[in-house]
C-alpha cells in the first residue's frame, strides 16, 4: 500500500515553485531596467500558511484536532497563494523607470540562496529516508 507523500516534500515543492516565481519575475523587472514607465513587481513573502496552501494541504492541515466540545476552535487564516505586486521604489527616473538594478540583483542572489537551501533539505531529507530504508547511498 501506497503511504501519502510527506507534508515536508510538499512544503519544499511550493516553496521551490514560489522561488522560481519570484525569479521570474525579478529577471522581468532587470529585462526592462530601461523602459519608460516601468515599475519593479516582487511577489510577496512566501509564509508558511501560504506554502501550506498552495501544497494543497491549507491551513487546516495542522489544527490541533477537537476531540471534546471544551476544546477551542481555532479558525484557519484566509490568505491565497503567491501573489504579486508592485513595488514602491524609493527612487525613480525622469522617464518614471523604478528598477535599481543593484537592489533586484541582491534579490536574486538571495533568491538563489533559498533556492539552494530547499533542494539541498530535500537531499537531506530523501537521504534519510534512504537510509531508514536500508537502501545504500549513491
Amino acid at each position: 500500500m501506497l503511504q501519502p507523500r510527506p507534508l515536508l516534500f510538499d512544503l519544499i515543492s511550493a516553496k521551490t515553485a514560489w522561488l522560481g516565481q519570484r525569479q521570474a519575475l525579478l529577471g522581468q523587472n532587470v529585462a526592462n531596467a530601461d523602459t519608460p514607465g516601468f515599475r519593479p513587481r516582487d511577489l510577496k513573502p512566501a509564509t508558511f500558511a501560504t506554502l501550506l496552501d498552495h501544497a494543497g494541504h491549507g491551513a487546516t492541515a495542522l489544527l490541533p484536532a477537537r476531540t471534546t466540545p471544551n476544546h477551542l476552535s481555532i479558525a484557519p487564516p484566509a490568505s491565497g497563494p503567491f501573489r504579486g505586486g508592485v513595488v514602491e521604489s524609493a527612487e525613480v527616473t525622469p522617464s518614471g523607470n523604478g528598477v535599481e538594478l543593484p537592489e533586484q540583483l541582491e534579490k536574486m542572489a538571495a533568491t538563489e540562496q533559498d533556492h539552494q537551501l530547499a533542494t539541498g533539505l530535500y537531499r537531506r531529507y530523501v537521504g534519510m529516508i534512504r537510509t531508514a530504508l536500508g537502501v545504500p547511498q549513491g
